[in-house]
C-alpha cells in the first residue's frame, strides 16, 4: 500500500498498538492524537494533533490516504450525551471528512461486541450508532469494514489492569452471574487483524466479531483457574450481588453528572457486567487471520509488562 493508514485515537490503548504493528510491517501511518507518544514518533508516524471535535484536523488526517482505521472513542463518559458526542457523531465527522476528498479512503471502524446489545448501556448505544453512521456511508458506496472486539486487553492497558491486580492478590470480585461468559482478545491479535483486513482486495461492509479461538468463551472462575495455574496459588472469586452494587453505581453516576466527570462505575457499566452472553461469533471471513494469543499466554506477558512498568 503506497498511500499512508490513518488512524484516529492514535494515543489509546488500542490506537498505539494498532500503529506500532503498522509501522512494524512497513506502512506509512498518520495518526490523530491527543498527545504526544515519543515512543511512536521516534518510530516515524506523522501526527495529526487534535481530536474528532476538530474538522481540520480530521481534514488534514485524512487527506490522501488509503485508509482510515478509526480507533478512538470514549469507553468511559459522564453522560449518555456525552458517549454519543464522541463515538456516534465523532464518527460522523470523521466520515464526512473522508467523503469530502476528492478520493475517499475505504474507512474501517473498530466497534465493540457491546454494540449487538444497544439497549444494554448508553456506551453500547453510541457504538451502534457509530455502526449505523458508517453502514449509511457504506450504502452511498463508501467502502467500510466494521471489527467487533471483545474485551481487548494486554501491556499498556489500564482499564483491565484492577481485574489483573485483583488476580494477583489471590482474589477477583466478580458479578454474581453464574451463566455469565464473555469472549478475550490479546490487544496485539486484534492488530494483526487489522493488518489482514488493510491487504484485502475489498471490503463488504459486513460486521466482524473476533475473539482468541476459545470456543464459547471464558467464565469468571475459568479466568481465576488460568491466573491460579500462572501465579503457583490458588484464586478465588467473589461473587457480588446486583443489589449491593446498583446502590453505589448510582450515586456514582449522579455525582459524575454533577462533575461532569466519567464515574467509576455507572448503572450502564453494571448493565454490561451482568449481562449474561458477551461471547463473539466469529465468521470465516478473516481466512488469512487467526489469533495466536491465549488468556493463558496472554496473562502471563500482561502481568510481566505491569510489573516491569512498576503498575503491580
Amino acid at each position: 500500500m503506497t498511500l499512508p493508514v490513518a488512524v484516529t485515537g492514535g494515543s489509546g490503548f488500542i490506537g498505539r498498538e494498532v500503529v506500532r504493528c503498522l509501522l512494524a510491517e512497513g506502512f506509512a501511518v498518520r495518526a490523530l492524537m491527543r498527545r504526544r507518544i515519543p515512543e511512536l514518533e521516534r518510530c516515524g508516524v506523522t501526527v495529526v494533533r487534535g481530536s474528532l471535535e476538530s474538522d481540520a484536523a480530521l481534514r488534514e488526517l485524512v487527506a490522501d490516504v488509503a485508509a482510515v482505521v478509526h480507533c478512538a472513542g470514549a469507553v468511559a463518559a459522564p453522560s449518555a450525551t456525552a458517549f454519543s458526542d464522541v463515538n456516534a457523531r465523532g464518527s460522523a465527522r470523521l466520515v464526512a471528512a473522508v467523503t469530502a476528498t476528492p478520493r475517499p479512503a475505504r474507512v474501517l471502524l473498530l466497534s465493540s461486541l457491546a454494540a449487538r446489545e444497544p439497549e444494554v448501556s448508553p456506551y453500547a448505544r453510541s457504538k451502534r450508532e457509530a455502526e449505523e453512521v458508517v453502514r449509511r456511508c457504506a450504502a452511498e458506496g463508501l467502502e467500510v469494514s466494521i471489527l467487533r472486539p471483545p474485551a481487548v486487553y494486554g501491556p499498556g492497558d489500564r482499564a483491565t489492569l484492577p481485574i489483573f491486580r485483583q488476580l494477583r492478590s489471590g482474589r477477583l470480585l466478580v458479578p454474581a452471574v453464574s451463566a455469565a461468559r464473555f469472549s478475550l482478545l490479546y490487544v496485539s491479535d486484534l492488530a494483526g487483524a487489522i493488518i489482514w483486513l488493510l491487504g484485502a482486495p475489498a471490503w463488504n461492509g459486513e460486521v466482524l466479531e473476533l475473539d482468541d479461538g476459545r470456543v464459547g468463551g471464558y467464565r469468571w472462575r475459568d479466568l481465576a483457574e488460568i491466573a491460579g495455574r500462572q501465579l503457583g496459588r490458588p484464586v478465588r472469586t467473589i461473587p457480588l450481588p446486583w443489589s449491593l452494587l446498583w446502590p453505589a453505581a448510582a450515586v456514582a453516576a449522579l455525582g459524575g453528572a454533577a462533575l461532569g466527570r466519567a464515574p467509576p462505575l455507572s448503572p450502564g457499566k453494571l448493565r454490561e457486567l451482568f449481562h449474561a452472553d458477551w461471547v463473539a461469533r466469529p465468521r470465516s471471513a478473516l481466512p488469512g487471520w487467526a489469533p495466536r494469543t491465549t488468556f493463558e499466554d496472554g496473562f502471563a506477558q500482561t502481568m510481566a509488562w505491569y510489573r516491569q512498568q512498576g503498575w503491580l
